[in-house]
């Protein structure tokens, strides 16, 4: 039986579920839903659906036929992308984390552990998570150290989903796009079009998925039949931001982050800008994500 965990705040509340992969299960204001609920009930790391928020680590997205080329060498990930011969979004989300603080009714810390070697990642590292609650917002901080010998290639971010509506809106400000240009990853950064520049609040575009560089920090998806928006704020490292619109479905992703899609082979490939980076042995890195509830 999975643990879970409801915080509470004013007129928020959240379940988080850390031997689901560390995720969040369910984030509302008033009962109405600000990321797209998971049924209660057992859960299954390595068997998720799409919903709540999950974190991203050690990579973000996908990395193209599972070979990552980092620190010199190649690597050959398990090829984890249902359907397609890709890696994809790292290990946390399949995994089952380890409760390490219960701050009660407002926060939850958690940690898990990767071996060397394990789905072909040849780095051992540890992961954390802090999950927390206030009045006004859900905060999430996710970090992780590099406990290898060697540099380790990182990406950390968060992959939230959030309920589409017939009337939703959408507001960032970021200074370049990587649209996919071969299947689904991208070859550089290129300029916005006037049709994606989301600078000012416009209607939510369906049948994106796709990034954005030099994100700017903050993002806004607007519910103007529920007046509501939610804000998303993140630090100086979240430098991209992943759109994720499927027509055919009634949610949407917007992922904070700290690189590109497949970044480490197009910053091998020379490309610039990728937020390809590494950690040195016991070097850490943390990022901190909140999401704000906005009244109007």
């Amino acid at each position: 039986m999975t643990t879970r965990f409801q915080l509470n705040a004013g007129n928020l509340e959240a379940i988080v579920e850390p031997a689901f992969g560390g995720r969040i299960t369910a984030f509302r204001h008033s009962g109405v839903d600000l990321f797209t609920p998971i049924p209660d009930g057992d859960h299954d790391p390595a068997n998720a659906g799409a919903g709540g928020c999950f974190p991203l680590v050690p990579w973000s997205n996908r990395v193209r036929d599972g070979r990552m080329v980092a620190a010199g060498q190649v690597l050959a990930l398990d090829k984890t992308e249902r359907g397609a011969g890709n890696a994809i979004h790292g290990h946390g989300r399949r995994r089952a984390w380890s409760v390490t603080a219960d701050g009660g009714p407002t926060s939850v810390r958690m940690n898990y552990e990767h071996p060397a070697g394990d789905e072909g990642w040849p780095f051992a590292y540890g992961a954390d998570q802090i999950v927390s609650l206030s009045d006004e917002a859900l905060s999430i901080t996710l970090a992780v150290q590099n406990r290898s010998k060697d540099e380790m290639p990182v990406g950390l971010g968060l992959h939230p989903y959030l309920p589409r509506t017939p009337e939703m809106g959408l507001w960032f400000a970021a200074a370049t796009q990587w649209p996919p240009v071969d299947g689904k990853f991208p070859a550089g950064p290129q300029s916005i079009p006037a049709e994606l520049d989301f600078s000012e609040p416009q209607p939510l575009i369906t049948g994106l998925d796709q990034g954005f560089g030099d994100w700017g920090g903050d993002a806004h998806a607007i519910w103007p039949e529920r007046g509501l928006a939610l804000a998303i704020h993140g630090g100086a490292a979240l430098s991209h931001f992943i759109v994720f619109t499927p027509a055919d479905q009634d949610f949407l992703c917007l992922e904070p982050v700290t690189h590109c899609i497949d970044a480490s082979n197009l910053a091998f490939q020379g490309v610039a800008d990728t937020g390809d980076r590494t950690l040195a042995p016991d070097e850490r890195l943390a990022v901190t994500v909140r999401f704000k509830v906005e009244v109007f």
